[in-house]
């Protein structure tokens, strides 16, 4: 269940029919003026019908102006009559010049769906002729009532009832001169709406007319109609001009020539400006309005998550009421934009617009329609339609991404490996993420931020010039402002973000952005290389870390003995002995026999030295992530080493270092914490058995392998000790009235041997506490050299004996003394 209390959009939304029924065929979203005009029966009927056209409408500001300018104009009021459209996401031109043609043409429906247009002046008949430079073709132009027209000069007269006056210029597809326009205009009212003049003028200049081109007489007519229609009290010319290089097809030439044939008379409007793209979304792709209650509660608690992150990452005062301020611009944008979340609309329209395959408006409708009907179909709604809501495991909205931003086949391996995939990286650490907090598992995080990095990874930001351009990519801070919500805090959306870093395999990250790429990134790189390290160089590699590690601390430790013969016998020292891994996987009762043979035989002998000998007992928790870090450590290093061969860029060599200090640092935590236990032999009423001591929550000062354990054994349970009271070898040796002497190789044996004698760390502590035991007059010390055996007792002369002298290490001789 979720938990949060926001109900999803589906549950509040009612969408348009079209979009309901999964209607998303690019003909359902794009006007088609020319077929509008026609009446052609095969375009939807909420284009052809007037009414019907209304209510899919959003009328904006500039919309509303060109409306009431146009009729000011055809009624005769002063003003400009060249009105020329321009919109720099691309959209609602086509769209507006359906509205002019509905408005004109069928005024009652107009009066019926727009009240308001009741203020408008009266215009009478109008003569509209309509031009779509898309349909109309430069070589056969269009057959009407079996006539054949050629040209733009030619259509648009047979429309205004006066073809006659241009007939030979049709027909041999010169431009006429202004005096005959102007007869043709007359001082009628006629509406002119000229759409993709400039895609039909780069086509039209492939037709050669003697030393011209129907491309240039195009220009010309253009010219001489803008000139002649400023002149007229009752014409207007309306036409669309594409707002960038990108939608001329970079033909610069062109529409500069365009644009200044008409600089002089023309007015600039633009239909769609801010947040009013928001609107039209919203009229075309649902049945109604949602409420302003539904969408007040989800934008404020939307808002409110937002201001809370931006105020938690304040450093000043200053900061901390911007954060203000921009959580009230928030709330009110997504307040506008339900369900829709504002910064996927920003995506398309600030950074798909600059794509030659985007559609713009048309596109935008498309794709969100086929995004609104997937969700719905497959239960996946949040209560927004963020970058990160889209359902992307769906073939059909994948489909349609590609359709718009282009590089289907080239995204296809990013998505398998990063997104989509059974395998996908986003995916496992979703688990990894739910497993921990099981509340997360509707929410996905590692799913909604890698999907919306992938919705900025196409296009980019403009600026001034195209030098300034922002890339495509996301900052962290623009990606969180975008994910986050009631079910999402920006703690755990940047945990989610750290591991798509980290595990992706097409993600980059320059420092600044985040983009999906096709190129992979070191991880894919380093992915393929993790394949080739087997199992042994992995084994190999922590035991030689193991090793080196240990014999910087101590010369008595043995790693990974394969049988008790390993593991040396009759040594008066204390020997750790470092259990290999495999250890770990056998059951309770199978690692306790495996531990009893290590400590008590020494092949198939019994062990004498059992006193001596601690088992360190690999963690099975730990294992896993050691290997792994293991195995990516050695990979990284062959990388390095053929990093010219692999053609390894600087970035990806920043990302290697980077990955590199993040396995080191997983590695030496698993490998610190990979023997937390350690089992000795011991005698229980007469019987023996292993004692196990583990580390467990206590505070061990030690950070290294072997130090933690010497320091469990030594100080947190005194199990070994490296001194010893002389006391204490009179004691376990029992010395007394009754027994004078001792050989000090017996003693040594004693307490190596013997499990009720206290271990010692090596025979050295023996040595030290016989000097000390000498100097303080509690036994005294000599050379079985100066020694005389009689019936199995010494024989020694008193001034031979060493006794209340301090005496040096050398001269202690264990194998050959006595005391």
């Amino acid at each position: 269940m979720r938990t949060y209390k926001l109900r999803p959009w589906t549950e509040i939304v009612r969408l348009h029919p079209d979009v309901e029924s999964g209607e998303t065929a690019l003909a359902a979203y794009a006007i088609d003026l020319g077929a509008i005009v026609a009446g052609d029966p095969n375009i939807p009927a909420y284009y052809r019908d007037s009414l019907s056209f209304w209510k899919i409408t959003y009328l904006t500001s500039g919309m509303r102006r060109m409306i009431e300018e146009v009729f000011n104009r055809l009624s005769g009021k002063e003003g400009d009559r060249v009105l020329q459209l321009r919109s720099p996401f691309g959209g609602g031109k086509s769209h507006t010049l359906a509205a002019l043609y509905h408005a004109v043409k069928d005024r009652k429906a107009f009066l019926q769906a727009v009240p308001e247009a009741a203020n408008l002046p009266e215009i009478g008949d109008v003569k509209v002729a309509v031009f779509d430079g898309e349909k109309f073709d430069a070589i056969e132009g269009t057959e009407i009532s079996g006539q054949r027209i050629k040209t733009l000069w030619g259509y648009l007269a047979w429309q205004l009832g006066e073809y006659d006056k241009v007939k030979e210029h049709d027909k041999n597809r010169v431009a006429p001169g202004g005096d005959i326009i102007a007869e043709i205009l007359g001082d009628n009212p006629n509406l002119i709406l000229l759409d993709e003049v400039l895609k039909y003028i780069i086509r039209a200049e492939a037709v050669k007319i003697e030393n011209s081109t129907l491309g240039q007489q195009t220009i010309e007519f253009i010219q001489t109609l803008t000139t002649e229609v400023a002149k007229t009290r009752h014409s207007v010319l309306v036409y669309s001009l594409q707002a960038s290089l990108q939608e001329a097809f970079h033909r610069e030439d062109l529409l500069r020539m365009l644009d200044h044939l008409t600089a002089r008379v023309d007015a600039k409007r633009e239909p769609v400006t801010g947040d009013e793209i928001l609107h039209v979304l919203r009229k075309r792709l649902l049945a109604e309005e949602p409420s302003e209650e539904d969408s007040l509660e989800v934008a404020e608690a939307y808002a409110n998550v937002i201001r809370r992150m931006k105020i938690a990452n304040a450093v000043d005062e200053v900061q901390r009421k911007e954060a203000e301020e921009e959580s009230i611009v928030i709330r009110d944008r997504i307040k506008k934009s339900y369900p829709f979340h504002p910064a996927l609309i920003d995506i398309m329209k600030e950074r798909w617009a600059s794509l030659p395959n985007f559609q713009r408006t048309r596109g935008a409708l498309r794709f969100l329609a086929i995004c609104l009907y997937k969700a719905k179909k497959l239960g996946v709604a949040n209560a927004l339609v963020g970058p990160g809501d889209i359902p992307i495991e769906d073939i059909d909205v994948r489909y349609a991404l590609f359709t718009e931003v282009g590089q289907r086949e080239e995204f296809q391996p990013v998505l398998e490996a990063d997104l989509t995939g059974a395998n996908a990286k986003a995916k496992e650490i979703d688990k990894r993420l739910a497993s921990e907090n099981p509340a997360l598992e509707y929410v996905k995080p590692a799913k909604r931020l890698a999907t919306a990095i992938l919705m900025y990874s196409f296009g980019g930001l403009p600026r001034e010039t195209e030098e300034e351009a922002v890339p495509p990519g996301v900052t962290e801070h623009e990606l969180l402002s975008a994910c986050v919500g009631p079910d999402l805090d920006s703690i755990t959306a940047q945990t989610a973000l750290k591991y798509l870093r980290d595990k992706c395999l097409y993600l980059h990250y320059d420092g600044v952005r985040y983009a999906f790429k096709t190129i992979p990134n070191i991880n894919k790189i380093l992915e393929d290389e993790v394949q080739k390290v087997s199992p042994d160089d992995v084994s190999d590699f922590i035991k030689t870390t193991i090793e080196q590690r240990v014999s910087q601390k101590t010369k008595s430790a043995i790693i990974w003995p394969t049988e008790s013969r390993d593991i040396p016998d009759n040594e008066p020292r204390f020997i750790f002995v470092y259990l290999p891994l495999e250890f770990a996987n056998f059951n309770v009762k199978e690692q306790e026999k495996r531990a009893f043979e290590l400590l008590t035989q020494y092949g198939e002998k019994p062990r004498i030295y059992r006193n001596c000998i601690g088992l360190a007992i690999p963690d099975k928790k730990q294992i896993e992530g050691l290997r792994r870090s293991a195995r990516y450590l050695k990979a990284i290093k062959r990388i390095e080493r053929k990093k010219k061969t692999l053609r390894i860029t600087k970035d990806q060599e920043n990302q290697l270092k980077e990955r590199k200090q993040t396995e080191e640092a997983a590695f030496e935590s698993s490998l610190r914490n990979l023997y937390n236990s350690v089992w000795l032999l011991i005698i229980e009423n007469n019987q023996l058995k292993i004692e196990k001591l583990e580390i467990g929550g206590r505070a061990i000062q030690s950070q290294d392998i072997h130090g933690r354990l010497f320091e469990l054994l030594k100080d947190v349970h005194n199990k070994i000790f490296d001194s010893l009271a002389p006391r204490k070898i009179v004691e376990y040796m029992k010395l007394g009235e009754e027994r004078t002497w001792e050989r000090t190789k017996s003693i040594q044996d004693a307490f190596f041997q013997n499990l009720d004698f206290p271990r010692l760390v090596d025979n050295n502590v023996l040595v030290k506490s016989i000097i000390r035991g000498v100097a303080e007059g509690t036994f005294g010390y000599i050379t079985l050299s100066k020694v005389k055996w009689e019936d199995g007792k010494p024989l020694f002369k008193p001034e031979d004996v060493v006794f209340k002298r301090t005496l040096n290490e050398d001269e202690i001789d264990l194998e050959n003394g006595l005391i």
